[in-house]
């Protein structure tokens, strides 16, 4: 491996002559063993049953991209898709800014691209890596159903074909794709409401993954208006499809952590043709009575986002 990696004019790691298969294995890694934290607060929730008083409430954080943090009612907080950059230099610079070192008891990713993955920076009590099957603690369970990552660009840029180049492949959908082509759908209950994450995942699985996820109060979809994972029509498909009566959109562009390089865009489009909310903060709390009289309403945080609040 010698000379075969080295820093750019930018600080970014250039890659030459090295296979993408090699790339995973430049990772940051996970440091739990240098932490100063314990998980007092999980046998709290063992005893007790959650960390605070029964709110009624879930909170959801936006932290850009498609990072977001679920606080049931009972305290236990949930982050899904902390991201970074590419370790490989191959897709080039996307984050102004590392992802914070927040505390949370559980972090989790839906699937293994830079742009989700980066769990080693949590401070979490515990990780659940792109889990299948079913978790509970406290007043949260968790399921993980098993699918696969869109693999058809169906917007303005080909990365699709990108991601054929750097693999030295013709065909990177299943079922001969690699390990970064699967993805991880999580359905979170809490605060009886079911909140589904959908991560990048293709948006025409089959119907067992419908059985499996069900009917659900809110959607969180990846649209932004260069299509990058989902198309409009895609994406309404999948609203639709799962029953959700608030719909949050995440994988798009917030300038304030993101460079126009990551060739995302707004999804203010998207979000206009729609009943929609414009959230003024990056954070808001749900309750079960917030659902009623709503049928694909869209929250849309925009620019409103922890990293840079």
């Amino acid at each position: 491996m010698r000379d075969k990696l080295k820093l750019g004019a930018i600080g970014a790691i250039v890659v030459t002559g090295v296979s993408v298969g090699a790339l995973s294995a430049l990772g940051t890694g996970l440091e739990t063993w240098k932490s100063g934290k314990n998980h007092n607060r999980i046998i709290q929730v063992q005893n007790e049953g959650g960390v605070q008083a029964d709110s009624g409430k879930v909170g959801v954080a936006f932290y850009s991209n498609s990072a977001f943090q679920i606080t049931s009612p009972r305290g236990i907080t949930v982050m899904v898709d902390p991201w970074r950059n590419d370790p490989s230099g191959a897709w080039g610079l996307w984050y102004r800014m590392d992802f914070p070192k927040v505390e949370v008891d559980i972090g989790m990713s839906t699937h293994a691209h830079f742009d989700h993955d980066a769990i080693d920076k949590l401070d979490a009590n515990m990780l659940l890596d792109r889990m299948a099957g079913s978790f509970e603690l406290g007043d949260v369970k968790i399921t993980g159903i098993a699918d696969k990552h869109q693999c058809v660009a169906p917007g303005t840029v080909a990365w699709t074909e990108a991601v054929k180049q750097f693999e030295g492949r013709d065909d990177v959908c299943p079922p001969t794709n690699a390990r970064h082509f699967d993805n991880t759908l999580f359905v979170i209950e809490t605060g009886g409401m079911k909140f589904l994450m959908w991560g990048d995942n293709r948006p025409n699985p089959p119907q067992k993954v419908w059985d499996q996820i069900g009917q659900v109060d809110v959607v969180f979809v990846p649209v932004d208006g260069s299509k990058h994972i989902l198309d409009y029509e895609q994406a309404d498909s999948v609203v639709a499809k799962v029953g959700a009566k608030i719909a949050i959109p995440h994988h798009y562009l917030v300038p304030e952590t993101t460079f126009f390089t990551s060739t995302l865009q707004p999804a203010t489009e998207w979000v206009e043709t729609h009943e929609n909310t414009m959230l003024d903060k990056p954070s808001i709390e749900i309750a079960a009575a917030d659902l009623e009289g709503k049928s694909g309403h869209v929250y849309y945080f925009g620019s409103n986002n922890m990293v840079k609040n």
